[in-house]
């Protein structure tokens, strides 16, 4: 049971969920559980740049568009990184081909590649004016929302997100889609692999 914890006590099912061992911001803190050959969220470089999707620092009213145009570089220098490491590894990641949206600031468009063949989808992703301490929105993700888990048919991360009001200042779009790939392999039906 090294990768995974009792989601449960002593005298209830044994039903094991994966540990998170990406460190105690992220989820559950393991000494003992290897790390696994990939980290989700520790694959993706951090963002160093800190400024809200309308261009104020955050903690006055200050208004710098310049850094969010820095911010933008390196969300897609970010995102980059993540899907080159994941291709190093031998994995095909789910996600590929950010791109911002040449009118609007706060969109961006990627493309899902839900595997077996199938064709890849193209969705959107929103950022909120306060973006980065409020998290993306996506539209066009609904083939992927399960159950109670979606708001307005799009994926809700619910409990997932709360590793993003700890992490909101160092993480980006690359991280939340990390998150939504978590999200999705949970779906019932779905079978995840840990080596």
């Amino acid at each position: 049971m090294g990768r995974f914890k009792p989601l449960f006590g002593p005298r209830g099912p044994r039903v094991p969920i994966l540990r998170f061992v990406d460190g105690p911001v992220v989820g559950f803190w393991s000494m003992v559980a290897p790390a696994p050959e990939t980290d989700i969220l520790s694959d993706i470089p951090p963002i160093r740049t800190l400024v809200h999707a309308d261009g104020t620092v955050p903690g006055s009213s200050e208004v710098r568009r310049d850094l969010w145009e820095e911010r933008v570089e390196e969300e897609l220098r970010a995102f980059n990184a993540w899907v080159r490491r994941l291709e190093m590894k031998g994995f095909r990641p789910p996600f590929r081909n950010l791109r911002p949206d040449p009118d609007n600031p706060r969109i961006f468009y990627c493309d899902h590649h839900p595997g077996r063949g199938r064709k890849p989808i193209t969705f959107k992703i929103k950022l909120p004016p306060k973006y980065p301490e409020q998290p993306p929105r996506t539209e066009g993700l609904s083939h992927l929302a399960f159950g109670e888990y979606r708001i307005g048919g799009e994926p809700c991360l619910g409990d997932i997100l709360k590793a993003w009001e700890l992490n909101w200042r160092r993480w980006g779009i690359a991280h939340f889609l990390a998150l939504v790939q978590v999200y999705a392999s949970i779906r019932p039906g779905r079978t995840l692999t840990v080596r």
